[in-house]
């Protein structure tokens, strides 16, 4: 209101001609007025006061209609997981969700093709009448890391690779480089339906390739090779010279935000992901657990009737939960685990919902903000 009434009567003053007065309030408003100043961020606001918005799987398409019929039919031979209810929804382009809609947070499955080829066909599709068994796509041709979320089964996707998605993500980067902290979470994926299935083994689906200690030095080298050294925020910068991450967090506090503008960070989950030193020399971070004094990042994906517990871990650790999961509560259009993940303090918010899917409803999930402010 006070905003309102002081812009009239900067009007009223133009309006008596007074050109330079006018120009002196609006001067006044922007400089006094304005929620947080630069200065104030630079002085006061840490990396864990940051809560953002991130897309869950966000590489992902959605399924051929063709398919989720077919998965319908069979899910009880599938598991639960493979159900075709929750696997119906899909993401724009990255760089459409940053801009359009501040997403700040994303998340990749990654399966590993040693040889090339490995996913080029894609086997569900065999007993599916008029649909393509075989994809043409160059991504899958070569060797390396591939982006899709359930092999064999659920593989549309924006992006064939981990290299081209985060080459996206690197050049979004560096042409906005006041950006608040971008997190990415990478999945790794060492199983798949055939190694949890003797049924789709029979029917002639893949095993998934199992990730060694080489493997994960591969990941490294192509994370350092796409993201310059001043963009990607590693645990040997969180942990300085001291002898672990919480020790760092302990003596000297959390990084401010101001000095965590334009970085990115790469947290690890999954698969074998026990092969990945979690030491605090390497450039990506784990999600782990309390016990471990390099931990940083903690998952707490379901916040209902754990918010409490989530906000007492808010001060030491950034935590990741999820808005809503599998499509149920955008089908009954429930905002409670919304809610709950608000309440919770924690500091990345995942959703498949920043825009809604008029297929199945008007469930949305928006913070409106680059980013929001944990409660202290």
């Amino acid at each position: 209101m006070l905003r309102r009434v002081f812009l009239v009567d900067c009007f009223n003053e133009v309006l008596m001609k007074d050109v330079f007065i006018y120009f002196v309030c609006i001067f006044l408003l922007t400089k006094f007025t304005s929620g947080i100043s630069f200065s104030q961020e630079t002085n006061h606001l840490r990396l864990n006061d940051v809560r953002v918005l991130a897309s869950h799987n966000s590489y992902k398409k959605n399924p051929d209609p063709k398919v989720l019929k077919f998965l319908s039919k069979v899910k009880n031979k599938i598991g639960e997981e493979n159900n075709p209810i929750q696997l119906e929804y899909g993401h724009e382009l990255l760089t459409t969700q940053l801009n359009d809609f501040m997403i700040r947070g994303f998340e990749f499955d990654i399966y590993y093709d040693s040889k090339g080829r490995k996913f080029e066909k894609r086997k569900i599709n065999s007993f599916i009448f008029g649909m393509k068994k075989k994809s043409n796509a160059d991504g899958l041709k070569t060797p390396g890391f591939k982006v899709l979320h359930i092999a064999d089964i659920d593989y549309e996707t924006n992006y064939h690779t981990l290299e081209v998605a985060l080459e996206e993500l690197q050049s979004w980067s560096e042409r906005n480089p006041m950006h608040c902290p971008i997190f990415i979470n990478i999945e790794i994926k060492a199983t798949s339906p055939a190694d949890l299935s003797p049924f789709l083994r029979f029917l002639g689906f893949k095993r998934a390739t199992k990730f060694t200690a080489s493997t994960f030095n591969l990941l490294d080298s192509l994370v350092t090779t796409i993201f310059a050294p001043d963009q990607l925020y590693t645990p040997i910068q969180m942990k300085k010279n001291y002898s672990s991450i919480r020790e760092r967090i302990n003596k000297e506090g959390w990084p401010l935000l101001s000095d965590s503008r334009g970085k990115v960070f790469i947290i690890l989950e999954g698969d074998n992901i026990d092969l990945y030193d979690n030491k605090g020399e390497r450039p990506l971070f784990v999600y782990g657990d309390q016990a471990d004094v390099n931990t940083l990042f903690l998952l707490r994906n379901d916040p209902i009737d754990n918010e409490i517990q989530i906000n007492k871990l808010t001060d030491e650790y950034i935590v990741r939960t999820r808005t809503d999961a599998g499509t149920l509560e955008a089908r009954a259009n429930n905002h409670e685990r919304f809610n709950a993940a608000l309440n919770s303090n924690a500091q990345i918010l995942s959703t498949d919902y920043y825009k809604a899917d008029p297929a199945i409803g008007n469930f949305v999930v928006r913070i409106g903000e680059e980013f929001i402010l944990r409660k202290h």
